[in-house]
């Protein structure tokens, strides 16, 4: 397997990008209250992985023109699908689903994984309350609150190159992506509940919306999985990447407009799906951001091995950077010394992300 792996960093100055709710502590309940997770005595703010993601899905949608796949609410429960058809929708492909068909499920785990948005300053010295008072009618003016902080917050992911455009026909939960027609007729010797109407509408459909659709593609189709064309694929794959560079989003923006592309980026391609940029790398120290460099050379020394190419993208915003004194130069000097071979390459976060693009390109040989 390879994975592209990397780490972001957002600065968010003014922001409440992510609310929990209303705090039902208070007895007025008209306190609006930010995401806040707890580690060990301090408690940090946080953008959940999956409003990261919707970002990153209305992004694609709106600056690289992806369809996305329309949700349906299943009648009398609390259920909504996708489409569940990674060869029509790409955000299926990179995104994953699991979807009930005709006593059938179909399950994709996303290719696309990453962490939730995490802030590196603790509550105590970032989140700050806003109150206020809606006065625009007549009668007492009504007070209310709400949270806003002022932080970075650091994020990684990691995106299956093999799983993009490839998928799986194995009888397992997350492997088997589509149905066949075969498994169709099969499945209707064991549940005669259906209606005969009812099984040649969903034989229509999935050969309308999928096997049609795949071989007018040139989908290679194989017993156990069908895969895409080398350009669909790559297409994919490096559109996920260059994204992040316009990734917009977030709660509360008519008031606390915040950009969310990333100030800071670490890349690399590893074989397997280790993301060595998680952790221990970015910490809070007496209110400051610090980057322990020497932590991310040894992290990327020790895992050389796997990184392939030997190549690592770093991005980073200048006046980010001068804000909290972050140098990525030294680990440039150090890590291209020809003992390491490991070639780093310093830029902006563009750069580095249309860096990383070409890698995948080149690794899918489009």
């Amino acid at each position: 397997m390879k994975f592209v792996s990397g780490l972001v960093l957002i600065d968010a100055p003014h922001s409440a990008l992510n609310m929990m709710g209303t705090d039902t502590s208070v007895a007025e309940r008209n306190k609006v209250v930010v995401k806040k997770l707890k580690c060990g005595k301090d408690s940090y703010v946080y953008v959940s992985a999956q409003a990261w993601r919707y970002w990153w899905r209305k992004t694609l949608e709106e600056k690289f023109g992806w369809e996305l796949s329309p949700l349906e609410k299943v009648e009398g429960k609390n259920q909504v699908y996708t489409q569940a058809n990674p060869i029509k929708y790409p955000d299926d492909d990179v995104f994953g689903y699991m979807r009930a068909m005709e006593d059938l499920t179909v399950t994709r785990i996303s290719p696309l994984k990453n962490t939730p948005l995490i802030s590196i300053l603790p509550v105590r010295s970032s989140v700050i309350s806003d109150f206020a008072t809606a006065s625009r009618h007549e009668g007492d003016p009504v007070p209310y609150e709400s949270e806003f902080y002022s932080t970075v917050l650091k994020g990684a992911f990691s995106l299956d190159l093999d799983a993009v455009g490839r998928f799986l026909f194995v009888d397992k939960a997350g492997f088997k992506n589509l149905i066949k027609i075969d498994d169709l007729e099969g499945n209707s010797k064991k549940s005669k509940k259906k209606g005969k109407s009812q099984k040649s509408e969903l034989k229509t459909i999935l050969e309308e919306e999928f096997l049609k659709p795949a071989k007018e593609l040139g989908i290679e189709m194989k017993e156990d999985e069908w895969i895409m064309p080398k350009d669909v694929r790559a297409k994919r794959a490096m559109e996920v990447i260059k994204a992040l560079k316009y990734l917009y989003g977030g709660a509360k923006q008519t008031l606390f407009l915040t950009d969310v592309t990333p100030k800071l980026i670490i890349l690399g391609m590893f074989d397997g799906g280790i993301n060595p940029f998680i952790s221990d790398i970015l910490y809070e120290d007496k209110g400051e951001i610090k980057f322990d460099k020497e932590a991310l050379i040894e992290r990327i020394k020790e895992f050389s091995d796997v990184l392939n190419p030997k190549k690592i993208f770093i991005g980073v915003d200048k006046g980010f950077a001068k804000k909290w004194g972050l140098d990525v130069k030294d680990i440039k000097e150090i890590l291209n010394k020809k003992e390491e071979k490991i070639k780093v390459e310093c830029g902006s976060v563009g750069e580095a992300l249309e860096n990383m693009a070409k890698e995948i390109a080149n690794y899918y040989g489009v």
